[in-house]
């Protein structure tokens, strides 16, 4: 009887523990795997992250000009509207200067838009009052981006791929992207709006410092 009790205790032993301890190998099997991922995306995370800033760095101009070629694909046209000219950086304030095929001439100073009226007379007249276009015109054109106003990201050709978060800047353009040469003089911009048009922007900077006549163009006589 002690011998039978002993084969039977034997028995259910083998058979009872050999199962959880298959379950309990797996369980941290499991968990290791768990980990080990949690950790390698914690990893890509933080290589994404510096990558990004780092381009962030790269895009940001505080002062320059750049000559500009600007191309509007309209979906009910065959052809872009193409246009150029300069734009100039002073600070962050920046100057849209369209010279052909017809003349225009912007400027953004803190949350406003002034066009040009009288070139004469050197007269503007606001056009536009509203941080969230003023928001899209700095993150284009001088790398000031705000990453609560902009989901960010970097794709695959090392371009920054950008879609608002502000909810007046969604209703009009659906993504942003933009390419910085090696030597960062060059930079490519596509917008594509709400309509499903895309603006295309080639941008050549050809000075870093400016003229005091160029920073003189930056104050505005209403």
């Amino acid at each position: 009887m002690t011998l039978l009790l002993r084969i039977l205790l034997f028995a259910l032993f083998v058979f009872s523990v050999t199962p959880w301890a298959n379950e309990s190998s797996e369980i941290r099997h499991n968990e290791k795997t768990t980990s080990i991922n949690s950790h390698s995306d914690k990893q890509t995370d933080i290589e994404s992250n510096v990558r990004l800033e780092r381009f962030l760095a790269r895009l940001k101009i505080k002062q320059g000009i750049a000559r500009f070629t600007q191309k509007k694909h309209l979906s009910f046209l065959a052809n872009p509207i193409v246009s150029k000219g300069l734009l100039k950086i002073y600070q962050n304030s920046v100057i849209w200067h369209v010279q052909s095929p017809v003349f225009s001439k912007l400027v953004i100073v803190d949350d406003q838009i002034w066009q040009l009226t009288d070139k004469n007379a050197s007269n503007y007249q606001v056009v536009v009052s509203h941080a969230s276009v003023e928001t899209l015109i700095r993150a284009v054109f001088t790398g000031d981006i705000s990453q609560s106003q902009w989901h960010s990201s970097l794709d695959e050709k090392n371009c920054l791929q950008l879609s608002p978060n502000d909810l007046i800047l969604s209703q009009a353009i659906t993504q942003l992207s933009v390419c910085v040469d090696e030597d960062e003089a060059q930079r490519f911009v596509s917008i594509k709006d709400a309509q499903n048009n895309v603006t295309e922007i080639e941008l050549t900077i050809t000075t870093e410092l400016l003229s005091d006549d160029d920073i003189r163009e930056f104050v505005i006589n209403p």
